[in-house]
């Protein structure tokens, strides 16, 4: 028996990190790869339509990205406080929503491709590429919001390898559909948007294992009208990200046009190559910092403040060091990413090359934001995580892109190596005024501003799935309730109940159960236990005695000797609440 040690919440983010990775490795890889193959079978000019359309794009998923995570967060605190029907209502209101504004987008991609794309790229060459993209991202909708706003859910439900497998595979079809559509047909750039959705749309057979898994803690209900007023939890939860894919409108539509009239179509092709080796870096670095929106509700849900920051140093930890390794390898091969994207390795190709080298002093500080966005959406800390997004997208970001080209046209006559030095400075700044304002609004606090202790008074420790620590668990409780002067009966109480539940968690957990974690917190004049623990999925709520060979007879004592008694399967852990 120890002090309460990381090892079984580790293990569990050990779990979720691969497919986080392979998750946001398969998200950004779907544009990544459309960029690749346009500019390679069609053109740098085509490769730079698909960066002018990306204001629709973000259109597009902004419902199914705002609703995905922001419901997924509010669900994962709904959980942590073992509300699963307030929790199911939300997944279902938020999914009936995106549904239907991906119609209203796909009713609506028949009157205004050609306007929108004539707004975009005024006078420009690119006028029909970017139309015949952004008209098939409008038709399929529904599709890429319904499949946005599921990985969200699948990573809050226990089921992050599904979602990294659902977007893996809808990746893969986009691929094969792309080589295809681009290779063998006239379909020209149309055929590169169509196979992000139906790569998008095949790929959800994958939903099927998650509809019938027994780790599910929500369903699809039906709702009435009033039950909508629920998505508001969504939405307040969502701000963050809200923010977020408005600025980015904002953002990529300035940048656009920034670029289009001060420097022209090389500039944009410069960044392009920029903006996806931004992805790149947001595959693996983003796929890990992912992981927190999953995780975190569901602790801050509980008040495992502890817990939490053993998670957010951890991820930031694996993250810089990820982080690391692509800014060396951007560094080294510049020239080889420039040429992958089309580069013929002329007088653009080596200014590819040159902003590239500088586009990549930016990485540190946008994981850096990327961070803070997450965590503080997750702790329902929405003004900072809002005030980091607005800053970064839209409010630093177009002024210093602008007047990185302005100079760096004084200094060389092009501009293009302002574009890098702009995004490099808005990164810093946002970081910097972030800082000033977090220490504004929360003047005694530290970053993480949640207390550096669980609330109430605790004893928190850790056993190894063993009998011999088991017998000790009851000493360990009735000498804190002694200490802290806590009745005999309420003491006995929850000295029983834990060891009943440590010895049924060792006996039946199976091979997967080796670390058990125990609090014990009194606040309020109410006592709380907390067992969490890695075995097999069993709600002792459901358990009936119905057999001689599967008897577990402290489950039935347990129920009838405490005040309440709350459990669900959250972070892929069974996590029993009893109070007493």
């Amino acid at each position: 028996m120890q002090k309460r040690n990381r090892r079984l919440l580790s293990s569990k983010l050990n779990k979720y990190i691969i497919p986080g990775i392979m998750m946001s490795l398969a998200l950004q890889l779907g544009n990544i790869v459309d960029t690749i193959f346009v500019s390679n079978f069609i053109g740098v000019d085509a490769m730079s339509a698909i960066t002018a359309s990306l204001p629709v794009e973000t259109i597009i998923q902004l419902v199914g990205y705002c609703l995905g995570i922001g419901g997924s967060i509010a669900v994962g605190i709904m959980l942590g406080k073992r509300d699963k029907e307030s929790a199911s209502k939300l997944f279902s209101a938020t999914l009936i929503v995106t549904v239907l504004v991906g119609l209203i987008f796909s009713v609506s991609s028949f009157f205004i491709a050609e306007p929108v794309a004539k707004m975009l790229v005024p006078g420009s060459d690119l006028f029909y590429y970017t139309r015949d993209y952004i008209f098939i991202s409008l038709l399929g909708a529904p599709i890429i919001g319904v499949g946005l706003m599921m990985i969200s859910y699948l990573g809050a439900e226990n089921h992050p390898e599904l979602a990294s497998t659902y977007l893996i595979t809808a990746n893969v079809i986009n691929l094969v559909l792309d080589y295809i559509f681009l290779n063998f047909t006239p379909m020209g750039i149309s055929g590169a948007s169509l196979s992000t959705v139906l790569g998008f749309l095949i790929a959800m057979v994958v939903f099927i294992f998650y509809v019938r898994s027994d780790k599910r803690n929500i369903s699809f209900v039906w709702l009435k009208f009033k039950d909508f007023a629920i998505i508001k939890e969504a939405i307040v939860t969502g701000i963050p990200m809200l923010v977020f894919m408005a600025t980015s409108f904002i953002k990529a539509l300035g940048i656009n046009m920034i670029i289009i009239n001060l420097i022209g179509d090389d500039g944009l092709a410069v960044f392009t190559v920029c903006d996806n080796v931004l992805m790149i870096v947001e595959m693996f670095v983003g796929g890990i910092i992912g992981v927190i929106p999953n995780v975190a509700g569901v602790l801050y849900g509980e008040k495992d403040y502890v817990g939490l920051r053993v998670l957010c140093n951890k991820m930031l930890k694996y993250s810089y060091i990820v982080l690391a390794v692509i800014f060396v390898l951007i560094m080294i091969f510049a020239e080889q990413i420039a040429i992958m994207f089309g580069s013929d390795g002329g007088k653009l190709g080596v200014q590819m090359v040159n902003s590239l080298r500088i586009f990549a002093f930016c990485v540190a500080p946008y994981l850096w934001n990327k961070f803070m966005v997450s965590y503080y959406e997750s702790i329902e800390k929405t003004s900072i995580a809002s005030f980091v997004t607005f800053l970064e997208n839209a409010l630093i970001v177009l002024p210093t892109t602008l007047a990185g080209v302005l100079i760096w046209k004084q200094i060389d006559g092009i501009g293009i190596d302002g574009i890098a030095v702009g995004f490099v400075i808005s990164e810093i700044i946002t970081a910097l005024a972030t800082y000033i304002f977090r220490k504004i609004k929360y003047k005694k606090s530290s970053f993480y501003i949640i207390p550096k202790e669980n609330p109430g008074i605790n004893l928190d420790f850790s056993i190894q799935s063993t009998m011999d620590e088991a017998q000790k668990v009851h000493r360990e409780i009735m000498s804190f309730c002694s200490e802290n002067k806590i009745s005999n009966k309420k003491a006995n109480l929850a000295a029983v109940c834990a060891e009943e539940m440590t010895v049924n968690i060792i006996k039946f957990g199976g091979k997967s159960s080796n670390w058990i974690d125990i609090n014990l917190c009194l606040e309020d004049d109410l006592l709380r236990l907390r067992i969490r623990d890695n075995g097999v999925n069993f709600n002792p709520l459901d358990y009936e005695n119905d057999s001689d060979e599967f008897d577990i007879h402290g489950i039935e004592l347990v129920k009838k000797i405490s005040k309440s008694m709350n459990y669900i399967r959250a972070i892929d852990m069974n996590n029993t609440i009893i109070t007493f």
